[in-house]
């Protein structure tokens, strides 16, 4: 099969044009044409449905698409191990983080990898744990570093480093407090909570539970989709809320927010590496792996 044919296909169909794929190919429309009738006539089997302007895979093409892509899968990784063989580590690096490590942790460790790699490309998906475990899943990203495990039996989760979840107040709400030692007075309190997707939300919950009690008990007055949103809102004063020192430790320092340091909740966590199990590492990625690990073992900042 000619991969100049498979590539043409391949393009037709994520595109749903001829013309469209012809223009990204800088082939024109009558030799993007011929590539998939030649396929056709080879595989013996429509790959397209023409719906007048638009076209549709059939469930052939679906098949050829999926399997196409494990062959440039393929032609990369025979490339990129070719390529290390001179000692040069290229290629793209499509990775994930969660908000606390997109925020606070992968920009510092993206810099320092891309410095010692010129030649990597890095793609960086932000979004909450949920999210970027699913698009794992899903072959979409690579690698994702998140805030919690997920009961995802296909992924498999590398501990990196460790993290610290504050329970933090504006000083005006807990003024009237000479301490908080226990769940009740913290029920008492309006809170500020991240929605049900967050690693940060996770393993609060898992605190909670330790302790007999759930987020249903707590008089929660805001839902946000961001720490930098849960952090705001606690500092203008709409509730208390449990968040990453890394995003807190400023405010803290400044007395713009209060650390809630005496309640008896475990809000010890780590941060993972998850990838399909399975999947095969272009150098590029096994070296930054080897790079996140490396990078919690001479300390992540606090």
């Amino acid at each position: 099969m000619d991969l100049r044919r498979l590539e043409a296909f391949c393009k037709v169909y994520e595109l749903r044009s001829f013309s469209k794929a012809g223009k990204e190919l800088y082939l024109s429309q009558p030799t993007i044409s011929a590539h998939i009738s030649t396929l056709e006539e080879e595989l013996g089997v429509q790959l397209f449905d023409r719906l007048g302007r638009a076209i549709m895979p059939t469930q052939a093409g679906e098949v050829l698409y999926r399997n196409a892509r494990d062959i440039y899968d393929l032609i990369n990784k025979a490339q990129s191990e070719i390529n290390l063989l001179r000692d040069k580590v290229v290629g793209d690096l499509n990775i994930g983080g969660s908000t606390i490590p997109s925020h606070f942790l992968l920009p510092e460790i993206l810099y320092e990898f891309c410095k010692k790699y010129p030649d990597v490309r890095a793609h960086l998906t932000v979004g909450d744990t949920e999210s970027i475990l699913n698009k794992v899943a899903s072959g979409e990203l690579i690698l994702g570093l998140v805030g919690a495990r997920m009961d995802m039996p296909n992924i498999e989760f590398i501990p990196v480093m460790r993290d610290e979840l504050v329970v933090v107040a504006p000083p005006v709400l807990v003024s009237n407090y000479r301490s908080i030692e226990d769940i009740q007075q913290l029920a008492e309190l309006p809170w500020v909570m991240r929605e049900g997707g967050s690693g940060t939300r996770k393993a609060f919950e898992a605190a909670l539970s330790e302790l007999g009690t759930s987020i249903r008990d707590l008089n929660v007055t805001v839902w946000v989709e961001s720490t930098q949103a849960v952090v705001q809102c606690v500092k203008a004063g709409l509730g208390i809320s449990v968040t990453s020192k890394l995003a807190a430790a400023p405010l803290i320092e400044s007395g713009e927010l209060v650390h809630i340091t005496s309640l008896p909740l475990n809000l010890d966590r780590s941060f993972f590496l998850a990838h399909l199990k399975g999947r095969k590492f272009f150098p590029a990625v096994r070296y930054f792996i080897d790079h996140v690990k490396q990078y919690a073992f001479e300390g992540s900042p606090s």
